[in-house]
């Protein structure tokens, strides 16, 4: 699977930790395990994988530790009609786990789908993260409503702050 990326947008640099758009199939492969390990394994949302059709055209961003160079958050974004993108899969692995792989994650896929001209942003998010995005000035939209048989509560950014 190979990634087209036509707008460049830094990576965002923390002392601890490099976040980036995935540029290679190894560093791809070792993105999907993160998710694997938290949507297949942990949570129990997909039988098998949580790899899907939004996969082909997404944006894969990642969290990489500085001092292991170890993968250890993961987040996707893709366009569905015109200027609406969708974030999804927002992870971080166990001992990672303490909002600030996650708040930059969210940070940084902001600036990327504005880079590609996004207007609209949407994640659908569990319950237990409403929140956080809350925090991080996103607001509800609607109810919440079962999505992959779990409960989600569809969230917009507010892109003037991102």
């Amino acid at each position: 699977m190979s990634i087209i990326v036509n707008v460049h947008v830094k990576n965002l640099k923390m002392p601890e930790y490099d976040f980036k758009i995935i540029n290679s199939d190894e560093e791809l492969k070792e993105y999907f395990k993160i998710r694997n390990d938290i949507f297949v394994k942990e949570q129990n949302i997909f039988p098998e994988s949580d790899i899907d059709d939004y996969d082909k055209d997404a944006i894969h961003i990642a969290a990489v530790q500085n001092s292991t160079g170890k993968m250890v958050g993961a987040v996707r974004c893709y366009n569905t009609e015109g200027d609406t993108w969708v974030g999804g899969r927002l992870s971080a692995s166990n001992g990672f786990r303490n909002g600030r792989v996650g708040y930059n994650l969210v940070r940084f896929a902001v600036k990327s789908v504005k880079a590609r001209g996004c207007t609209k942003f949407l994640a659908y998010v569990q319950p237990q993260n409403v929140k956080f995005f809350k925090r991080l000035d996103w607001k509800p939209v609607g109810e919440m409503f079962s999505h992959h048989g779990k409960p989600h509560q569809l969230m917009e950014a507010d892109l003037g702050k991102g």
